[in-house]
């Protein structure tokens, strides 16, 4: 049966075979978002494997047992075009918002490229192609090639460095066979949670999933435990004309106590404009036109990074501010003016999420999936209510270790600061001991 999570509308059943099935109803919407979230992404594979989960995600557009695909994207079209899919390291996911009049419709689609995808040797030979070009398109941004050679030296050997695209010789080598073996193994054991919100109940959710009651019984899949590696160092590439530079840190998991409170201290550190990174390298010195700071939690990990890139000139004064900050936060933690603001902010930001189906059901899934259960929107504002000063400073102390990793120009050579760097210089030593 059945079971209402807390005081919300979320419904959550377990089928038989574990597949989870998650609902929530909010009356007067016309649409419906739906999701079926397979949680086996790049750090389950073997080596001879990085990619496949990627590859696979597109072979499901190919075709199915009911549809050429031609026809899936003649049905996309129809219900909208708001079908999709997308891989991380954790999770492969089908997804999509339609009418509510198309909801069955469409979930009929998605069940059916996932279960029964179908795709000649022609196809996988073209799509290897596609894939090749979005593997490029990283190569060509910097900030997100640099974010995946941090990541592959923060978690040297384990299956969290690979590259969620995969390696190019994995890719060339995958054979039509090889991924639907891939593919069946998926079917086989990954955990899988389907999610609805808006216009749905939660007994039209169960009546459209029957086709997956087939499915074999559920099993955690095997991860490797990762260790951290706190290193430094430098890249070249001749086509940087900045300093482009990322400090990475180990975070909280998704379910873990302290995951809330480094939310809350990533808003503080660099999350908006608010924030003391941005306050102080933009808008006070000058050097960066970008800075940033994120958290994104895993199963049983999590990572925390800061970005920047600025002038070549300016790399080492900025360095140095970056490090500083840090220093400052770990040492005394935030003012209370800026742990004030950033938990109102925080739930602020989590209110206007639940205006969007979307963010709405990926929450859902990611609390189904992590927690075993769906939280209240009265207890995630309690617990926002409730993050103390001291959790923040803990928080900030994990800084205390750190990656850091830069891309610079190839040809650079260091050069006298011009006015502008000489004064943003003299303005740094002078503010040296402020907050921010």
């Amino acid at each position: 049966m059945a079971r209402a999570v807390n005081d919300t509308q979320a419904l959550r059943t377990v089928l038989s075979n574990g597949i989870i099935l998650v609902s929530e109803t909010l009356p007067g919407r016309r649409q419906v978002s739906l999701s079926i979230t397979i949680a086996q992404g790049s750090r389950h594979q073997q080596a001879t494997d990085n990619g496949f989960a990627h590859l696979l995600e597109h072979m499901f557009f190919k075709g199915s047992r009911s549809y050429t695909g031609e026809e899936i994207n003649r049905q996309i079209e129809l219900l909208g075009g708001g079908i999709n899919a997308f891989t991380d390291r954790e999770t492969t996911v089908l997804h999509g918002t339609v009418l509510a009049e198309d909801g069955r419709r469409a979930f009929a689609l998605l069940s059916d490229m996932l279960l029964y995808p179908q795709w000649t040797a022609r196809d996988l030979y073209a799509e290897r192609g596609v894939v090749a070009q979005e593997a490029a398109m990283v190569a060509e941004d910097l900030e997100d090639w640099l974010n995946e050679r941090a990541i592959g030296r923060f978690w040297s050997d384990s299956p969290l460095a690979w590259p969620v695209l995969g390696r190019a010789t994995c890719i060339r080598r995958a054979t039509a066979a090889r991924l639907r073996q891939y593919h069946a193994a998926m079917l086989a054991a990954a955990p899988i949670v389907v999610t609805a919100v808006g216009a749905i109940t939660h007994d039209t959710l169960r009546d459209w999933a029957r086709p997956l009651e087939a499915l074999p019984q559920r099993r955690k899949l095997p991860t490797v435990q990762p260790q951290a590696s706190y290193l430094r160092g430098v890249s070249r590439r001749t086509e940087a004309q900045q300093a482009h530079a990322l400090w990475l840190t180990e975070a909280a998991a998704f379910a873990a106590p302290e995951h809330l409170p480094e939310l809350l201290a990533n808003l503080i550190l660099g999350g908006g404009s608010a924030s003391r990174l941005f306050r102080h390298l933009r808008d006070r010195l000058g050097l960066a036109y970008q800075v940033y700071s994120q958290v994104e939690a895993l199963s049983d990990t999590g990572e925390w990074s800061i970005y920047c890139a600025v002038p070549p000139a300016a790399w080492a004064l900025t360095r140095r501010e970056v490090l500083r900050i840090l220093r400052e936060l770990a040492d005394g933690g935030p003012t209370l003016e800026e742990f004030q603001w950033a938990r109102h902010s925080l739930r602020v930001q989590w209110l206007l999420g639940q205006g969007d189906l979307e963010i709405r059901m990926a929450r859902l899934t990611r609390q189904a999936l992590y927690l075993g259960r769906c939280l209240s929107e009265a207890e995630t504002l309690d617990a926002l209510a409730d993050i103390r000063e001291d959790q923040i400073r803990a928080a900030f102390g994990r800084w205390q270790r750190h990656l850091e990793w830069s891309c610079q120009p190839a040809m650079f050579q260091p050069r006298k600061p011009s006015f502008q760097r000489r004064s943003a210089a003299k303005v740094a030593t002078d503010s040296a001991a402020v907050s921010g």
